[in-house]
């Protein structure tokens, strides 16, 4: 599939499936956002996964 410059949203994205499925879309040239519970560790994936823009890489509530 070519995703090269798309803009995806993963739910579940800080963990398991969701967090697989968005580093492989990153990896394929992808924009991700990942949306995941306030409980899970989304905070450290988005600062660990990066910010081509040079924000820091976290969707606000």
């Amino acid at each position: 599939m070519i995703v090269n410059d798309s803009v995806a949203v993963v739910t579940g994205g800080a963990s398991g499936l969701g967090l697989a499925t968005a580093k492989a879309l990153l990896a394929d040239g992808a924009s991700v956002v990942i949306i995941d519970l306030p409980s899970s560790n989304g905070e450290a994936i988005a600062k660990e996964l990066g910010d081509p823009t040079g924000g820091d890489g976290l969707l606000r509530q």
